[in-house]
Protein backbone atom coordinates (compact mmCIF):
# COMPACT_ATOMS: atom_id res chain seq x y z
CA UNK A 1 0.00 0.00 0.00
CA UNK A 2 1.49 3.30 -1.14
CA UNK A 3 1.38 5.72 1.88
CA UNK A 4 1.93 9.76 1.17
CA UNK A 5 3.35 11.28 4.25
CA UNK A 6 3.19 14.73 4.83
CA UNK A 7 5.76 17.51 5.66
CA UNK A 8 5.41 17.53 9.28
CA UNK A 9 6.46 14.32 9.94
CA UNK A 10 9.30 13.61 7.14
CA UNK A 11 10.50 16.88 8.58
CA UNK A 12 10.85 14.72 12.06
CA UNK A 13 13.19 12.44 10.56
CA UNK A 14 15.84 15.26 9.99
CA UNK A 15 15.33 17.42 12.87
CA UNK A 16 15.01 15.55 16.40
CA UNK A 17 11.84 16.81 17.66
CA UNK A 18 10.16 15.12 20.91
CA UNK A 19 7.81 12.64 18.63
CA UNK A 20 10.49 12.22 16.32
CA UNK A 21 10.21 8.20 17.21
CA UNK A 22 6.71 7.99 16.09
CA UNK A 23 7.18 9.70 13.20
CA UNK A 24 10.27 7.59 12.04
CA UNK A 25 7.98 4.54 12.89
CA UNK A 26 5.27 5.63 10.44
CA UNK A 27 8.11 6.32 8.12
CA UNK A 28 9.34 2.53 8.25
CA UNK A 29 6.46 1.45 7.69
CA UNK A 30 5.53 3.44 4.70
CA UNK A 31 8.87 1.42 3.01
CA UNK A 32 11.03 2.71 0.66
CA UNK A 33 11.30 4.25 -1.66
CA UNK A 34 9.24 7.36 -0.15
CA UNK A 35 6.56 9.23 -2.21
CA UNK A 36 7.99 12.78 -3.01
CA UNK A 37 5.95 15.36 -4.63
CA UNK A 38 7.17 18.62 -5.83
CA UNK A 39 5.43 19.95 -2.54
CA UNK A 40 7.93 18.15 -0.25
CA UNK A 41 10.61 19.39 -2.39
CA UNK A 42 9.70 23.07 -1.38
CA UNK A 43 8.12 22.46 2.15
CA UNK A 44 10.99 19.62 3.73
CA UNK A 45 14.16 22.40 3.77
CA UNK A 46 11.80 25.32 4.30
CA UNK A 47 10.09 23.93 7.27
CA UNK A 48 13.75 23.07 8.77
CA UNK A 49 14.68 26.55 8.07
CA UNK A 50 11.79 28.07 9.86
CA UNK A 51 12.90 26.12 12.60
CA UNK A 52 15.84 28.31 12.69
CA UNK A 53 14.04 31.10 12.39
CA UNK A 54 11.90 30.45 15.42
CA UNK A 55 15.12 29.58 17.49
CA UNK A 56 14.29 25.83 18.04
CA UNK A 57 17.54 24.73 16.18
CA UNK A 58 21.28 25.88 15.34
CA UNK A 59 22.14 27.22 12.16
CA UNK A 60 25.15 24.23 12.25
CA UNK A 61 21.88 21.95 12.60
CA UNK A 62 19.89 23.78 10.06
CA UNK A 63 22.54 23.33 7.57
CA UNK A 64 22.99 19.39 8.97
CA UNK A 65 19.44 18.67 8.38
CA UNK A 66 19.20 20.19 5.14
CA UNK A 67 21.97 17.97 3.70
CA UNK A 68 20.83 14.47 5.44
CA UNK A 69 17.37 15.54 3.46
CA UNK A 70 19.67 16.34 0.27
CA UNK A 71 21.64 13.20 0.76
CA UNK A 72 18.88 11.30 1.27
CA UNK A 73 17.33 12.16 -1.83
CA UNK A 74 20.57 11.60 -3.95
CA UNK A 75 20.43 8.12 -2.62
CA UNK A 76 17.33 7.09 -3.78
CA UNK A 77 15.15 7.36 -0.45
CA UNK A 78 12.71 9.19 -2.20
CA UNK A 79 10.91 9.39 -5.06
CA UNK A 80 8.65 11.38 -7.57
CA UNK A 81 6.13 9.20 -9.37
CA UNK A 82 4.77 10.26 -12.38
CA UNK A 83 2.03 12.62 -11.98
CA UNK A 84 0.43 15.79 -14.06
CA UNK A 85 0.87 18.83 -11.44
CA UNK A 86 -2.07 20.54 -13.02
CA UNK A 87 -4.38 17.89 -12.25
CA UNK A 88 -3.25 18.03 -8.60
CA UNK A 89 -4.21 21.88 -8.28
CA UNK A 90 -7.59 20.90 -10.41
CA UNK A 91 -7.77 17.74 -7.67
CA UNK A 92 -6.72 20.65 -4.64
CA UNK A 93 -9.85 23.01 -6.14
CA UNK A 94 -12.49 20.09 -6.29
CA UNK A 95 -11.47 19.32 -2.38
CA UNK A 96 -11.69 22.59 -1.31
CA UNK A 97 -15.47 23.20 -3.15
CA UNK A 98 -16.69 20.12 -1.66
CA UNK A 99 -14.80 20.35 2.24
CA UNK A 100 -13.23 23.24 2.74
CA UNK A 101 -15.86 24.92 3.96
CA UNK A 102 -16.88 22.80 6.13
CA UNK A 103 -13.55 21.76 7.86
CA UNK A 104 -11.30 24.75 7.11
CA UNK A 105 -8.55 22.92 5.09
CA UNK A 106 -5.97 25.20 4.14
CA UNK A 107 -4.58 25.16 0.60
CA UNK A 108 -1.63 24.02 1.22
CA UNK A 109 -3.25 20.93 3.02
CA UNK A 110 -5.45 20.30 -0.17
CA UNK A 111 -2.01 19.96 -1.96
CA UNK A 112 -1.02 17.22 -0.13
CA UNK A 113 -3.95 15.36 -0.31
CA UNK A 114 -4.76 15.81 -3.76
CA UNK A 115 -0.57 14.59 -4.42
CA UNK A 116 -1.88 11.40 -2.93
CA UNK A 117 -5.07 10.88 -4.37
CA UNK A 118 -3.47 11.62 -8.05
CA UNK A 119 -0.38 9.39 -7.29
CA UNK A 120 -2.27 6.98 -6.25
CA UNK A 121 -2.09 6.20 -2.73
CA UNK A 122 -4.29 4.07 -0.26
CA UNK A 123 -3.33 5.71 2.81
CA UNK A 124 -2.07 9.29 4.14
CA UNK A 125 -0.33 9.90 7.49
CA UNK A 126 -0.19 13.68 9.12
CA UNK A 127 -0.41 14.78 12.27
CA UNK A 128 -3.12 17.77 10.92
CA UNK A 129 -6.24 17.09 12.11
CA UNK A 130 -8.22 19.21 9.00
CA UNK A 131 -5.56 17.35 6.49
CA UNK A 132 -6.59 14.17 8.17
CA UNK A 133 -10.28 15.16 7.53
CA UNK A 134 -10.19 15.83 4.08
CA UNK A 135 -7.63 12.33 3.28
CA UNK A 136 -10.50 10.71 4.95
CA UNK A 137 -13.16 12.52 3.35
CA UNK A 138 -11.31 11.68 0.45
CA UNK A 139 -11.20 7.89 0.72
CA UNK A 140 -7.60 7.67 2.03
CA UNK A 141 -6.70 5.61 5.06
CA UNK A 142 -5.42 7.69 7.54
CA UNK A 143 -2.02 6.55 9.89
CA UNK A 144 -1.90 6.91 12.74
Amino acid sequence: MNTYIDTSILVKSFVLEPDSPAALAIIESAGEPLIFSHLHEIEIPNAIRLKRFRGEITRTQETAAIRAFRADVDAGRFARPAYDLGAIFIRAEQLSSRHSGGIGTRSLDLLHVAAALETDCAAFASHDERQRKCAALAGLKLIP
